[in-house]
């Protein structure tokens, strides 16, 4: 079977009896290091807190890096485009396409309470949306791992889960209360698929909870709207939930994040 990956500009294909992934127990140290229920990380679970008082404000900037772990940069020829959350394939993009500026970070001005998503394409990566998990009401920055499509072509021929071309890609990273990137949260959702954690920032299959990285995902998930959630591994409280869309030869960037919005 081969896997075609879809990019911005091109399609790969992987050779047939290539398209698996590695399954190797035993390398997530962090895994079950998650705080106990008295840790402050993890007090907003205990009661819901008012959300902070924000100044209105027409625009907001939100500035993106993206780090390809294979080879520790920013992927070439980069574009984003920011996209309504109702408009599912993007057709009237609230803004761009816009390029990488000279520092290597995406500056979007977007209206103040964006809760949209993003198109992130690059002729080298696997094609991405970054969803928001929660309204944009302040300047932010950020920044994500993008997976290279010689980073998948490598992960589908060391192992033993099949890539289906025609079901979808997704990444979650887990926050604690502290807005933290945070280990120890279990990591599910309603569709199913095979799940792995990011170590070294690879995935590897077989986990369902973070580590210290606070990276982790789905491989053949069902494609359309998929919700995520997220427990503290210690109380098995639930410490996030989103809605993503998932696309064929996309991946999705999920946040779970305890904080009140």
């Amino acid at each position: 079977m081969a896997l075609c990956v879809l990019s911005a500009s091109a399609c790969t294909e992987l050779e047939s009896g290539s398209d698996l992934l590695e399954m190797q127990p035993g390398l997530l140290s962090g895994t079950g290091a998650a705080a106990a229920v008295s840790d402050p990380k993890w007090a907003c679970l205990d009661g819901a807190e008012p959300p902070s008082a924000v100044a209105l404000r027409p625009m907001v900037t939100f500035s993106l890096g993206l780090n390809d772990p294979s080879t520790r940069s920013a992927p070439p020829d980069a574009s984003i485009r920011a996209c309504n959350r109702f408009d599912l394939q993007c057709s009237t993009p609230v803004l761009g396409p816009l390029g990488m500026s000279a520092d290597e970070l995406f500056h979007l001005s977007l209206p103040q309470g964006f809760d949209g998503f993003l198109e992130i394409t690059s002729p080298a990566i696997i094609p991405a949306l970054y969803v928001f998990s929660r309204p944009l009401q302040t300047d932010v920055q950020d920044e994500f791992i993008v997976v290279s499509l010689a980073t998948a072509r490598g992960l589908a021929a060391s192992g033993s889960v099949q890539l289906d071309p025609m079901l979808g890609l997704m990444a979650v990273r887990t926050r604690d209360c502290l807005g933290e990137i945070s280990a120890g949260v279990r990591f599910s959702n309603d569709k199913g698929g095979t799940a792995f954690a990011f170590v070294d920032g690879l995935p590897v299959v077989g986990y369902d909870e973070t580590n210290d990285e606070g990276l982790g995902g789905f491989v053949n998930v069902p494609l359309g709207t998929v919700v995520v959630q997220g427990q503290e591994a210690t109380s098995g409280r639930v410490s996030g939930t989103a809605t993503v869309l998932l696309r064929a030869g996309w991946i999705a960037i999920v946040e779970l994040d305890p904080r009140p919005q």
